[in-house]
């Protein structure tokens, strides 16, 4: 009901009135003597009946897409066995297309708007629930009203050309001399040429474009100079000199060229450098804007152009426009580049968390021991924190400080937490999706997922390895020195209830795993800011810093922020999340928690330590057990998971190449699981090539 209402409003019910006109009415109702949104309104019905889907096909190998053909040519053989309503169809056609205006509609529909995301965030929100303009002489605006659903770029795209060269003639029937230039169409296109490269000349030379193309003033700019290449084109074919206009023609298509190349040198720039949204907006408006270019070009220098041709521009401007109105279409457009400038950022980082051999297995064990101690610090604290009982609040922002120093110890020592890999591993995993319809590509890339599996295992392993015995070691020192135990018996029962598999702790992991995925993205984020403000440039040339600590510890306070500013956004954020969660859930009344496969571990054995080894026989230890491996595999396969999507979607992986990547990796699992675990030798170590941003979307 609702649903019916609301495509009933904004009129694109497939079962509107006007759909159901009978086509004598339509044909006979046309009159070019009525006002203009009258006659408007017509043509909106007349398209909206050519446009309705039939109930069989009119022939038995016909589909669907072709129906709207087939009644554009009923419409066309009615009107031909009556002469008057064709005329008056005729006039009130040619009477349309004179009183209103296509600049808009060649050179604005269906291309980004300039002024912003934001901006343009909010228009497209506003025009899905506000009416469309009335009685507008814009063809832009009718645009909107005659094509509103995504399908008929479709079936416009399908019109043959026997059937559009009647209509052609339909229009040009019986001309009267007051008629004689009805058709301002030229016009309007050679005007949108004109102010399309005005518009790319404002955008191409902005600083935010001129100041990422190098060794180029404004004047040497391709963009400056589309303007006056137009003009001197437009002005050989106004005083009909053949011989000039071809090699115009030619300088204005080379220089578009080096439009192209200016925009992927800027696209390469922003990947090196830091993105900024408000630049890659404007680099989309210039690529669309260069395509309408050259699509208006086509049809106003090409004699010989197919009316089939001008049918592709016209659901061309169909398909380009519904993209504009759709919200969905524009958040994808803008957050592409930025999505796959995170990958690439992650991915460089997580190329250090990939073990490949039994060496670096060892070591990735080593190195994530070493974490896992470090952890037991905070496994202590926890305790600690909770028994002072500060105020809700406090008591989370000190939970969060104690997760975050945590984090960073482990980060400034080269430690390894395991369940922070998969969201920098996957990301380097999927830079290396190329080429993935080649098998050799697709062993190779089936390699290095085992080779990731593989290192989450070795994290794993050293994590808890180590950090049940330095808990263990812990609680005898803190026994030894208080005479109280790290938790108290209480506390102990209640560790080993709450990590049971049977209460909610799988719930909490995959809650931990999407916070553990968007830290990394914080991390990225944080890399990104800091390259594009050039942070590590202007500390090391920082003034008052160079007076205090003289340039040589200025440089090197300056690449440390550089190397570790990822790790530390991705940290600290995660440290608040992990510590503020529960008390903002509770603020609410929702009984969120956070299982991290780790502290966990941690937590465990501080309760076994507190209860004494005899717990380890019972029931609800064992559950607590089974629970710590679930939390541990959802822990990871969440984060990775969501980070191998986020992945994929940047580098615009398609869904059949997924499911080749996905039958390989089945076949080698059934083929050697071993490998998946340990580095037993019958995968061959494979170093993958050093990852290439690569230089357009």
């Amino acid at each position: 009901m609702i649903k019916s209402i609301w495509r009933n409003w904004t009129g694109r019910s497939r079962g509107h009135d006007a759909a159901f006109l009978s086509l004598d009415l339509l044909a006979s109702s046309a009159s070019p003597r009525d006002s203009l949104e009258i006659r408007l309104n017509w043509l909106i019905d007349l398209v909206q009946w050519i446009r309705r889907p039939g109930a069989q096909p009119e022939t038995q190998n016909e589909s669907p897409i072709q129906f709207q053909t087939g009644r554009l040519r009923r419409f066309l053989d009615v009107l031909d066995k009556n002469p008057e309503w064709k005329m008056n169809v005729a006039k009130t056609l040619r009477s349309i297309i004179f009183e209103t205006n296509a600049l808009d509609l060649f050179s604005e529909t269906g291309l980004p708007r300039r002024f912003g995301l934001f901006n343009e965030l909010a228009e497209r929100l506003a025009s899905r629930f506000l009416p469309a303009r009335p009685n507008s002489a814009e063809l832009g605006v009718l645009f909107d009203r005659l094509f509103p659903h995504r399908n008929d770029a479709a079936w416009i795209d399908k019109l043959d050309e026997a059937s559009l060269q009647r209509f052609q003639a339909l229009l040009q029937f019986e001309v009267s001399p007051e008629e004689h230039d009805w058709n301002a169409l030229a016009s309007d296109l050679e005007d949108a040429i004109i102010h399309l490269t005005a518009q790319l000349r404002v955008a191409g030379c902005s600083s935010a474009i001129r100041l990422r193309v190098k060794h180029r003033r404004i004047q040497e700019l391709p963009f400056f100079k589309l303007s006056t290449a137009v003009q001197a084109v437009l002005l050989a074919r106004t005083q009909g000199d053949e011989a000039n206009l071809t090699p115009e023609l030619n300088h204005l298509r080379s220089l578009i060229e080096s439009c192209y190349r200016a925009e992927e040198e800027v696209l390469s720039h922003l990947e090196d450098n830091g993105v900024s949204m408000d630049v890659v907006y404007q680099l989309a408006y210039i690529k669309a804007a260069l395509q309408r270019l050259e699509a208006l070009l086509e049809l106003a220098f090409k004699p010989d152009l197919s009316l089939e041709r001008v049918g592709t521009f016209v659901s061309m401007l169909v398909r380009e426009n519904q993209a504009r109105l759709s919200v969905r279409d524009l958040m994808h457009q803008n957050f592409r580049l930025m999505t796959r400038t995170i990958v690439e950022r992650n991915a460089k980082t997580g190329e250090h968390y990939i073990a490949r051999d039994a060496k670096e297995y060892w070591e990735m064990v080593r190195h994530a021991g070493g974490g896992g101690a470090l952890m037991s610090v905070t496994t202590w604290f926890k305790p600690l924190i909770a028994s002072v009982h500060l105020a809700a609040l406090w008591g989370g922002v000190a939970a969060s400080l104690n997760y975050v120093l945590g984090f960073l110890a482990i980060q400034l020592c080269g430690f390894t937490l395991a369940t922070k890999q998969p969201a920098t591993t996957a990301p380097a995993l999927a830079a290396h999706m190329r080429r993935v319809r080649d098998p050799e590509a697709v062993t190779a890339l089936v390699d290095e997922v085992v080779f990731l599996i593989r290192s989450q295992f070795a994290a794993i392993l050293g994590n808890i390895t180590f950090i049940v015995p330095t808990v263990l070691i812990l609680h005898l020192l803190v026994l030894f020195v208080t005479g109280s135990p790290i938790l108290s018996v209480e506390k102990a029962h209640y560790t080993i209830h709450s990590l049971s598999i049977l209460g909610p702790s799988v719930f909490f992991a995959g809650l931990t795993g999407i916070l553990l995925w968007a830290s990394s993205l914080i991390g990225a984020w944080a890399d990104n800011w800091f390259a594009w403000h050039r942070l590590g440039d202007a500390l090391a040339s920082h003034r008052q810093l160079l007076r205090i600590w003289g340039p040589t510890r200025t440089a090197r306070f300056a690449h440390f922020l550089q190397h570790h500013i990822a790790g530390f956004g991705s940290n600290i954020s995660l440290g608040l999340m992990l510590g503020l969660l529960p008390v903002l859930a509770k603020f609410a009344g929702l009984p969120l928690d956070v299982r991290h496969v780790t502290l966990s571990s941690g937590s465990t054995a501080a309760a076994v330590a507190t209860l004494g080894p005899g717990v380890m026989l019972s029931a609800p230890f064992w559950l607590a057990v089974v629970g710590i491996l679930s939390i541990g595999f959802i822990n990871l396969t969440v984060s990775f998971a969501l980070a191998m999507w986020v992945a994929m979607r940047g580098r615009g992986i398609e869904p059949d190449e997924r499911r080749t990547i996905l039958q390989a990796l089945w076949l080698r699992l059934r083929q050697q699981p071993l490998t998946f675990v340990f580095p037993t030798g019958s995968t061959p170590a494979v170093v993958p090539p050093p990852i290439q941003p690569e230089p357009s979307l």
